[in-house]
């Protein structure tokens, strides 16, 4: 995996939501539904995975950080993803890192991120 897969999978992605198109070096962030997600690529250090940090905001519940430290021991979760809170805003965050391959479609990335995001919101909230 290198830039180029993750180049194509941002031409795919924006030519699916008409977005324009943003440099492979570049974090970014996007909305999905209500959630912010940051999209980070590491070229150097994990070039066959995007990073992704997902603002689920801020949840006020009594025992959270409890459940959010059980939630982390899970062995199935999709991505190995975890959930944490923001260091300046205290929201939570669920972090997860997708592999990037040759058989991942930018155009269908939106998607999974949004099934990504509701399958959070249930661990956390259920």
């Amino acid at each position: 995996m290198n830039a180029q897969t993750y180049g194509r999978v941002i031409h795919e992605w924006c030519n699916a939501t008409g977005m324009q198109p943003w440099a492979t070096g570049a974090d970014m962030h996007v909305e999905v539904g209500d959630a912010v997600v940051g999209m980070l690529y590491d070229e150097e250090n994990a070039p066959q995975l995007l990073h992704l940090y997902v603002d689920l905001g801020h949840v006020q519940s009594y025992g959270l950080h409890t459940r959010l430290l059980q939630h982390n021991i899970a062995l199935v979760s999709p991505g190995s993803g975890y959930f944490a809170l923001h260091p300046e805003e205290g929201n939570v965050v669920y972090r997860v890192s997708l592999p990037l391959t040759e058989q991942t479609c930018g155009a269908l990335l939106p998607q999974q991120l949004a099934d990504l995001i509701a399958h959070a919101r249930a661990r956390l909230f259920h």
